[in-house]
C-alpha cells in the first residue's frame, strides 16, 4: 500500500488508474497543486539543503574542468602569435560546453546523493517516513528539478552551447594559426559532383587553389567512367569560369572500359560543373549545429555522396544527451537512500562510478551508430534506455 501525501492524499498507483477525461485530469492536477503549492516546510528544507550543495559543486567542478582545459592547451597559449585576449575568449566560449556536458550531470548526482544520504545517515528519512510520508513523496522536489534541468539543458544546448561552440572553434583556430600543425596544412577530400567524382589533396580556400593533386573522373549516364583527369595543381578563374591545371594527364575510355587515349599536358584549362565553393565545408563540426542545421547538413552530404552517420547520431543526441540529468537524479535518490555511512565519501564514489560507466556505454553506442554498425537511433538511445529502465525497476522492486 502506498504511503499518503502529507495532507492525506495518495499518489495514484499508476497512470492507467486515471480516467483520461478532462474532469478527472483537472481533478488529478488540482491534487498535485494542493500538495506542492505553496511548498511545504519539508520540501523547502530538503530542496534548500540540496541546492546549496548543487551550486557549490557546479562552481568547484567548473573550476577544475577549466584548469584541465588550460593545461591541455598550454602549448598553444604560450606559443601563439595572436593577441592574448583570444585566450580569454577561447576559455569563455568553452565554458558552456564544459558545464553542459560534464559539470551539470556530475553536480546533480553528487548533490542529490549527498543530500539524501546525509538525511539517511542522520535518520531524518526514517523520521519522515515514520510520519507516513513515502520516500517517493520526500524526493519528488528533487526529481522535478531533474526533469526541469532536462528541459533547460535541451533548450540551452540548442540556443547557447552549439552557437558558442562555433565561436570557441574560431578562437582556437586563431590561437593555432601559423603553428604548422598537421590539421592546418593538409586537407584530403573526395566528393561526388554533378557529372563525376573529385579527389583533392590540399585545398587552399584563401587562394581558391588546389595543390598536391587534383583528380576528376567524369562518368557517363550509365555510371561508367568516360574521362579521368589528373593534375598536380589546379586554380579556378572566376572570369572565364575555367579550371587552369598544371602537369596534367588525361585518359579516355570507351563503353567497354578499354583505354582509348592517354595524353599529357604541361598546362590545360577545363570547364567543370563545380567551382571552388563546392569544396568548402562551411558548416563545421556537428557539435556546432542546431537541429535545423543538422538537417541541412544531412541533405548536403547526401548530395555530395559523403558519410553522414555522425549527423544522424547527433540529431538523436540533441534529445538523448540531456536525459542524463533525469537518470542521475533517479540514481542519486536511490543511492542516497541506501547510504549508511559517511555520505560525502559514498556520494563521491557513486557519482564517479555511475558517470564513468554511463559515458563509456554512451560513447560506444554513438560510435557504433556513426559507423552504421547499428542504427543511429539505437546507438544513441540504448544507454539512456537501459539506465532509465534500471532506475524504474529499482523504484518498483524496492517499493520506494
Amino acid at each position: 500500500m502506498r504511503k499518503p501525501f502529507q495532507n492525506g492524499s495518495r499518489v495514484p498507483e499508476n497512470m492507467s488508474a486515471i480516467s483520461f477525461q478532462p474532469r478527472e485530469i483537472r481533478s488529478y492536477l488540482l491534487k498535485w497543486k494542493e500538495e506542492f503549492f505553496p511548498p511545504k516546510i519539508l520540501d523547502r528544507y530538503l530542496f534548500g539543503e540540496f541546492f546549496k550543495i548543487f551550486i557549490g559543486t557546479v562552481i568547484l567542478l567548473t573550476g577544475i574542468m577549466l584548469l584541465s582545459l588550460v593545461n591541455d592547451n598550454m602549448r598553444n597559449f604560450t606559443t601563439t602569435k595572436a593577441p592574448r585576449y583570444h585566450i580569454a575568449l577561447f576559455l569563455l566560449y568553452s565554458l558552456p560546453k564544459i558545464i553542459s556536458t560534464t559539470v551539470v550531470s556530475m553536480s546533480l548526482m553528487f548533490s542529490i546523493c549527498f543530500t539524501v544520504g546525509q538525511f539517511s545517515v542522520n535518520k531524518e528519512l526514517v523520521s519522515m517516513m515514520a510520519a507516513g510520508i513515502s520516500f517517493f513523496r520526500i524526493v519528488t522536489p528533487l526529481i522535478a528539478f531533474g526533469i526541469l534541468m532536462w528541459i533547460f539543458m535541451l533548450l540551452g544546448t540548442e540556443l547557447i552551447v552549439r552557437p558558442v561552440n562555433k565561436l570557441a572553434k574560431i578562437e582556437h583556430d586563431t590561437l593555432t594559426e601559423g603553428m604548422g600543425t598537421l590539421a592546418n596544412s593538409v586537407y584530403q577530400f573526395h566528393v561526388k559532383g554533378k557529372e563525376g567524382f573529385y579527389y583533392l589533396y590540399f585545398y587552399d580556400p584563401d587562394k581558391d587553389e588546389i595543390n598536391g593533386g587534383f583528380n576528376y573522373i567524369r562518368l557517363r549516364p550509365d555510371g561508367s567512367p568516360e574521362t579521368v583527369i589528373s593534375s598536380l595543381k589546379a586554380k579556378y578563374n572566376y572570369e572565364t569560369k575555367l579550371w587552369k591545371m598544371k602537369k596534367v594527364e588525361e585518359w579516355h575510355f570507351d563503353n567497354d572500359l578499354k583505354l582509348v587515349s592517354q595524353e599529357t599536358f604541361l598546362e590545360k584549362e577545363y570547364e567543370l560543373p563545380e567551382d571552388p565553393k563546392y569544396f568548402k565545408v562551411p558548416a563545421g563540426s556537428v557539435e556546432e549545429m542546431n537541429l535545423f542545421q543538422l538537417e541541412e547538413e544531412q541533405k548536403r552530404r547526401i548530395q555530395k555522396g559523403l558519410a553522414y552517420g555522425d549527423v544522424l547520431t547527433e540529431k538523436h543526441a540533441v534529445f538523448a544527451t540531456p536525459m542524463m540529468t533525469i537518470i542521475v537524479t533517479l540514481i542519486g535518490t536511490i543511492a542516497g537512500y541506501f547510504t549508511k555511512k559517511t555520505a560525502g565519501v559514498a556520494s563521491l564514489g557513486i557519482t564517479i562510478g555511475v558517470v564513468l560507466v554511463y559515458y563509456i556505454f554512451n560513447s560506444a553506442g554513438k560510435s557504433l551508430g556513426e559507423n552504421a554498425v547499428i542504427p543511429a537511433f539505437a546507438g544513441v538511445w540504448i544507454t539512456p534506455g537501459l539506465f532509465l529502465g534500471l532506475c524504474f525497476w529499482m523504484f518498483r522492486r524496492m517499493n520506494l
